[in-house]
């Protein structure tokens, strides 16, 4: 089953990642204290492996240049995957995903805040890199 494939960890220069939505800069803080207090990054950023447009994790992100993060470890997939439903934050009806690639790489602007969910099932996997692993030398891949 389609379900049931493993997922890639792959880990990417920050640079390649593109953010697809606003986001609390207050979260950010909060989260980036927590981050740097765990020493590791356990949670991979799903993308869109052809854009690299953060389809969830535009705080992580925005975490990784706080704390002066080079790279992140993603979990690349396409929009099309059967593992992937992306849905409206508020309504919870389905998300024109046209519309995403459009807005973000065409007319380069965000999404407002808390305007798509995505959803993963299964639920993506868990990692335990250090922060100083992340924050330079070579890139790397785990499956």
């Amino acid at each position: 089953m389609l379900d049931q494939l493993p997922y890639c960890v792959a880990v990417k220069p920050v640079s390649l990642l593109i953010q697809s939505e606003m986001v609390s800069e207050e979260d950010v803080r909060l989260l980036a204290a927590a981050i740097r207090a765990a020493g590791k990054w356990t949670k991979p950023i799903p993308i869109d492996r052809q854009t690299g447009i953060v389809m969830d994790g535009n705080h992580r992100l925005k975490v990784a240049g706080l704390l002066g993060l080079n790279f992140l470890p993603c979990v690349p997939l396409d929009y099309q995957d059967p593992r992937v439903f992306v849905s409206h934050w508020r309504s919870g009806s389905p998300f024109s995903l046209e519309s995403i690639g459009r807005r973000i790489l065409q007319e380069r602007v965000l999404f407002p805040y808390k305007t798509t969910r995505h959803s993963f099932a299964p639920a993506l996997p868990r990692t335990e890199i250090p922060l100083t692993l992340l924050a330079g030398g070579s890139c790397a891949t785990w499956t």
